[in-house]
Formats: structure tokens, C-alpha cells, sequence
């Protein structure tokens, strides 16, 4: 069978800290691609399978010092996302659930979240929230909360607009207009603004329930994010480039 695309899988992460009602994702079925926009995304690409290969192959010796070289480890294998202490765009963080984690009480959004990084360089770190839906609808696209930064008042305004909004949409499509029109996330994964999303439907290039559309966002000043993780407040991972299909449904 062919294996589920990235946004399935990100899609079945989210779902974790989700209640039964709000199951359905709106995600789309295609191939695990590569954006390619250049020669470096391609570069930083095939890093991330390399590194996930020398994961595995150091929990497999944890796990089984004689184990014969070339195995790969189940921890990795078999899953998703795989924990790792490096920050970069297209790390999923998730929320801590202990009384230490912080944010709990004043920001009780980030209790159990599940957080996709869109941005991570030395002047600015962004991330959505993966697993907030809402009943809200801009335009009649349904949207989902993606942070308290850019949301416009949409969740936090009490019905009235004020301030920046910034609406990202998540999809996984694979034509040249996508492409052109998108930035890139991992390998298959790509987001473009709602106007984007709106000219690629009005094209023919893509439905409405090709995107998943987020509100708002969350963000870190320089070295901000990676001090958090670093008191546990969050834990790091990384989109696994090539996850175990049955072991994915399951999940």
C-alpha cells in the first residue's frame, strides 16, 4: 500500500489530545513529495533522512547492544514523529501536562497541544497549534486556532475583528501553481496564505477541503523556544520522512 502523506500524519498525531468529536481533519490523500524550490530544500531533505536513519540505529543499540548492524529501530521506525532535542522548521513540539508546565493557567491553549513549526531562524521562531478547532468560519471556510499572535480578535475579541490577522493554510497539493504560490514545511507538507488558497480553488487546482486553515499563531523571540524545551516545558520532535505504514494507521 502506498504510505499515508504527512498531512495524515500530522493529522493523526493532533488527534491524541483531541475529544472523539472533533476527529475529522480535513486532510488530502496524495504521495509523500519533496517542495522543491531550490537546491537547499532538496539539501535539508535528505539531512532529515539521514538523521533519522542514525536515530534509530543509536535507540536500536540502546535498546539491544548485540543487535546485528542495519536493523532499524521500532521507536522510529514504527512512528510518526521521534523525539529529538533539535529546534528547526517542521519540528512538532508538544505541550506539557505536569503543574510545572508553566502556560497551563494563563494560556491553557498550549495544555496537551500539538505544535507544527513554520518558521525557526535567528530572528523569530512561529508555530500553529495543531489541535484547537473551532466552529468559526471566515468566508465559509471553517478554521481552527492557531495561536494568540495574528488571530485578529477572531478568538479573543469577543466576535469583534481588530488588530492583524494572519490565516495559514495547510495542505499537501503537488502542482506547479501550489508549489509556487506555497512555502515549504517537510516533505509534503506546504502552507500558502488564504488568498492563495482561494485562487487555487477558483483555478481548478484544488477543492476547499484541500487546506487546513488556522487562525493566528503562536511565537518565540531568538533562543526563546529552545530555553523551553530545555525546562521541559515542551517536548521536541521530528516528522519521521519515513514511517511504518501499518504502524501509522494504527496510530
Amino acid at each position: 500500500r502506498r504510505p499515508p502523506s504527512k498531512m495524515s500524519l500530522l493529522a493523526l498525531l493532533s488527534r491524541a489530545y483531541l475529544p472523539p468529536r472533533f476527529y475529522s481533519i480535513p486532510t488530502r490523500a496524495a504521495a509523500p513529495r519533496l517542495c522543491t524550490d531550490g537546491g537547499d530544500v532538496k539539501g535539508e531533505e535528505d539531512w532529515r533522512d539521514v538523521r533519522a536513519r542514525l536515530v534509530a540505529m543509536e535507540q536500536l543499540e540502546q535498546a539491544d547492544p548485540d543487535a546485528p548492524p542495519g536493523l532499524s529501530s521500532p521507536v522510529v521506525s514504527g512512528a510518526p514523529v521521534y523525539e529529538t532535542p533539535l529546534i528547526e522548521r517542521g519540528s512538532v513540539i508538544l505541550g506539557g501536562t505536569q503543574q510545572e508546565f508553566g502556560f497551563a493557567l494563563r494560556q491553557q491553549y498550549f495544555h496537551k497541544s500539538v505544535m507544527l513549526l513554520l518558521q525557526h531562524d535567528d530572528a523569530f521562531t512561529r508555530g500553529i497549534i495543531l489541535n484547537r478547532p473551532s466552529a468559526m468560519e471566515l468566508d465559509g471556510w471553517r478554521v481552527w486556532f492557531g495561536g494568540d499572535v495574528a488571530e485578529g480578535g477572531l478568538f479573543h475579541g469577543n466576535g469583534r475583528a481588530g488588530g492583524t490577522r494572519e490565516i495559514v493554510c495547510l495542505h499537501s497539493l503537488t502542482s506547479d501553481a501550489a508549489t509556487r504560490l506555497s512555502m515549504p514545511v517537510i516533505r509534503g507538507v506546504q502552507y500558502t496564505t488564504l488568498e492563495g488558497a482561494q485562487a487555487l480553488v477558483a483555478s481548478g487546482e484544488a477543492e476547499r477541503s484541500s487546506f487546513w486553515l488556522f487562525v493566528g499563531y503562536a511565537g518565540w523571540a531568538p533562543k526563546q523556544l529552545q530555553g523551553e524545551v530545555e525546562r521541559d516545558s515542551w517536548c521536541a520532535g521530528s516528522p519521521n520522512p519515513s514511517p511504518s505504514p501499518s504502524s501509522s494507521r494504527a496510530k
